[in-house]
């Protein structure tokens, strides 16, 4: 049995310096502060369906139990603000950390953080070897070794899998590249066991964000970009449609739990667990904070993502087959992130809300490198370009990496950040007491309750 991949040797060695340097920099960049465990915020809530069902034998929530936020529903039950998605991931780190702790335990050890932190790690790095196989169907071997090593180094995924793993967007991505893959296969084959994949994924997927049920516009558009596309779309429907309509029960399948929980504890089976403060403002997109505020700023905290947009360009020239539904998806979950009420997200490093997208972003960030590779026929100019591009890689992930200490030790602020701010952090390693002072002063957090009346712009 051979251990390392010979046939695409630059892309298997790439992705095993991923995994050597993930596991070895985790901890150096974890920083759980004073509770020395990640379950807190965000986290604390995904975990409560486990914590609740392990010492509590229930899912039955009372107010004020763990700071837990809750919603109360029409029949005085109180349900969690999120669904049991990451729950469901986290149960098999869970259950081994159970298994090796006290009966007395509260789920809140270190054996608990790190089991379920590097399984969450494990998910995410899942999530770069099935992006790496569905690169290798469109790209040369080295051309894939260079995007899975800037997606990892070079963008704020790197953060959000060896620090912050917990969160919701290294398993989206893990997910989301699961279902690209599949979708991809079965647009070539017509397999079913693609379209039962990437439907029982897709249910994965909106289970955990339900805005995300726009992903299903992939395969539906998948292929058409003409009049005879669009036909021969709707034939191949037609003539599989009993796959199909099987494969709805698939994506119905993770989330039926759900409706059933909400039917219990509010009477209805859909329940917008978020209350009635939190919604969507339809009329008034933030698309240019989302791209380039210095709060959290897609293109200022990953300015390497530029090119995984100029790629789209390049995808559209050379691949129609999929530029179209992967465009229609992007531009709208941008609508969809930049009209919700709290438009940065909470604290988070970098704009967090787009991470999971990064796994379709690889293509089209793919045909741009294809480009310069094969592309640009005169030897001088390829030479100049790619050295250069290489150099802004290097750059970019060399500020990701040092901008990525400096928010683990909270000097780049969770949700103040400024230009004022960022200017005077920006390649900055040491601070003395009173520049520490001086940086607090150009920090501006969010007014969330102005947000959520309305004012979203500052």
């Amino acid at each position: 049995m051979k251990l390392i991949e010979t046939k695409n040797i630059y892309s298997t060695i790439s992705f095993v310096l991923i995994v050597l340097f993930a596991f070895s920099s985790t901890f150096h960049f974890i920083n759980w502060g004073a509770q020395n465990h990640p379950f807190n915020n965000d986290v604390d809530q995904y975990y409560c369906y486990l914590i609740n069902l392990s010492n509590n034998h229930s899912l039955n929530f009372v107010p004020d139990y763990h700071q837990y936020w809750l919603i109360e529903t029409p029949t005085l039950h109180y349900v969690p603000k999120v669904t049991y998605g990451m729950a469901f991931f986290y149960a098999p780190f869970f259950l081994f950390a159970k298994l090796i702790s006290s009966n007395q335990s509260s789920g809140y050890e270190p054996a608990f953080a790190w089991c379920i932190h590097l399984g969450c790690m494990f998910y995410t790095l899942i999530g770069f070897w099935i992006t790496r196989k569905t690169l290798l169907i469109f790209f040369k071997d080295k051309i894939v070794a260079v995007t899975l090593l800037t997606l990892f180094f070079a963008t704020n995924l790197f953060y959000y899998t060896v620090s912050e793993s917990l969160i919701v967007h290294g398993v989206l991505f893990f997910l989301l590249s699961i279902f690209i893959y599949n979708v991809i296969q079965w647009q070539k084959t017509l397999k079913r066991k693609n379209l039962f994949s990437f439907m029982f994924v897709a249910g994965f997927i909106t289970l955990i964000r339900p805005s995300e049920i726009i992903v299903l516009l992939i395969p539906l558009l998948i292929g058409v970009y003409n009049v005879d596309t669009f036909k021969l779309k709707v034939g191949t429907v037609f003539s599989n449609i009993k796959s199909i309509l099987f494969s709805g029960l698939l994506f119905l399948l993770p989330i039926i739990p759900q409706l059933i929980f909400w039917k219990i504890k509010s009477g209805s089976f859909l329940f917008f667990s978020y209350g009635s403060n939190e919604r969507f403002f339809w009329s008034d997109p933030q698309i240019w904070n989302v791209f380039f505020s210095f709060r959290k700023g897609l293109f200022i905290y990953s300015p390497v993502l530029v090119f995984f947009f100029v790629g789209f360009i390049f995808l559209f020239r050379k691949n129609k087959t999929i530029f179209y539904p992967f465009i229609v998806y992007f531009i709208l979950n941008i609508y969809l992130i930049s009209c919700w009420w709290d438009w940065s997200y909470g604290g988070s490093f970098g704009m967090r809300a787009l991470i999971h997208c990064y796994a379709l972003l690889t293509i089209p960030f793919g045909y741009f490198v294809s480009w310069m590779f094969d592309t640009i026929n005169s030897t001088k100019i390829k030479n100049g370009v790619i050295s250069f591009f290489t150099l802004s890689l290097v750059c970019f992930s060399i500020v990701n990496l040092f901008q990525s200490n400096l928010y683990k030790h909270r000097i780049l602020h969770f949700d103040g950040m400024t230009y004022q701010a960022y200017k005077f952090t920006f390649l900055k390693r040491t601070y003395t007491p009173l520049e520490l002072e001086e940086l607090q002063l150009m920090f501006s957090p969010p007014n969330y309750e102005a947000r959520r009346n309305g004012k979203r712009d500052e």
